[in-house]
């Protein structure tokens, strides 16, 4: 003899209506959009990826930048860039420009722009001081230290004419 048991009590029905399908739907899209806006956020508040200031501008005037570099080829100046350690060890950065003859060159006015490429937050432009002829220098101190791009401009009388420009990547220690 065998009994069998049957459940007598009503069953809840477990159907899927409208109202289920439109919470699941704004549940899903709603955790979309907030991890989006996270990621949106931190890619627009860190470095920005762009290496060049005004990059569509010199864009345009790229012709002008090859007669620029034309005039540098001409003049036959030579340039050297280096961080040497200075009075307690404070980093200095220095730059010797000779002419074609390799005599040094004094009388210029040296700038030199410092790029560290995790961000552009650490920019710095400097003014080096002449310290012998053909030698300038400028100090870095309170800088942090890391791989900085550096690019030093002369120019001679106040002019915006660039007459040399050194392009190096250089460790600052």
């Amino acid at each position: 003899m065998s009994l069998t048991m049957t459940d007598t009590a009503p069953r809840k029905s477990r159907e899927l209506k409208g109202w289920h399908v439109l919470i699941i739907m704004l549940g899903f899209f709603g955790v979309m959009f907030a991890v989006n806006g996270v990621f949106l956020y931190y890619a627009i508040t860190s470095h920005p990826g762009e290496q060049v200031e005004k990059s569509y501008a010199q864009g345009l005037n790229y012709n002008d930048q090859l007669e620029a570099r034309a005039r540098q080829a001409e003049l036959g100046w030579t340039g050297a860039l280096g961080i040497m350690a200075g009075e307690n060890q404070v980093p200095v950065l220095v730059a010797q420009i000779s002419d074609a003859g390799e005599q040094p060159l004094g009388g210029l006015d040296l700038s030199a722009k410092l790029h560290r490429h995790s961000t552009s937050d650490a920019d710095v432009h400097l003014a080096l001081t002449p310290s012998i002829r053909g030698e300038y220098s400028v100090s870095l101190e309170g800088l942090p230290a890391g791989d900085y791009d550096v690019i030093v401009t002369a120019t001679r009388g106040g002019g915006e004419d660039i007459l040399f420009e050194a392009h190096k990547r250089l460790y600052l220690p």
